[in-house]
C-alpha cells in the first residue's frame, strides 16, 4: 500500500503489554532477535524491555503502531510503507539510507529504543508485526504481550 504524506494508515494491529503478567525473562526480545537478525541478543530486538530493579517494575518500549506514523512521513527516501494485512509501518531496509529521520521524529523514541539503527547494515529497524504473526506473543509465557485487532477510525 502506497502512502502519500497526507493519508494515515489504516491501522489494524498493534501489540499490548501487561506488565503485571510479566515475569521478566526477556524470551520476546530473544525471540524478536533471532527472527529478525539470526541471532539471540536483546540489543537487536525490535521491543525492548527494561527493567526497573528499584521499583521492581517492566516496560516494554515497542512502535505503537500509530495511525498517523511521523516516521513514515519524515523519510525522505520514501523507504517506508505500510503492511495492508497489519497496518504496520514498515521500513524497505534496501531504500533505508540510515539518515535518522523516522528516528528523530517518532515521538515514543526515547533513547532509540523504538526505531533501532542496525550499524552493520547501516539502515534502522522496528517492529513490523512480523506479517502478523509476532514471534515476541507467541513465545510470552504468560500472555503479557498480546496481538490486538484494534477499530479502525
Amino acid at each position: 500500500m502506497e502512502l502519500t504524506k497526507k493519508e494515515t494508515p489504516p491501522v489494524r494491529y498493534v501489540l499490548t503489554f501487561n506488565a503485571d503478567l510479566c515475569r521478566w525473562c526477556r524470551a520476546c526480545e530473544l525471540a524478536c532477535s533471532l527472527h529478525h537478525e539470526g541471532v539471540f541478543r536483546p540489543a537487536a530486538s525490535r521491543l525492548r524491555m527494561l527493567l526497573d530493579p528499584f521499583e521492581a517494575e517492566m516496560k516494554a518500549a515497542m512502535c505503537r503502531q500509530c495511525r498517523k506514523p511521523f516516521c513514515l512521513l519524515a523519510c525522505p527516501e520514501n523507504a517506508m510503507t505500510v503492511d495492508e494485512r497489519t497496518g504496520a509501518p514498515v521500513i524497505l531496509r534496501d531504500l533505508c539510507t540510515g539518515c535518522g529521520e523516522c528516528a528523530d521524529a517518532c515521538p515514543f523514541n526515547r533513547e532509540g529504543m523504538v526505531l533501532r539503527f542496525d550499524e552493520a547494515a547501516g539502515v534502522y529497524a522496528k517492529c513490523d508485526l512480523c506479517d502478523g504473526t509476532p514471534e515476541c506473543v507467541a513465545v510470552c509465557p504468560t500472555g503479557a504481550l498480546k496481538y490486538v485487532q484494534i477499530r479502525a477510525r
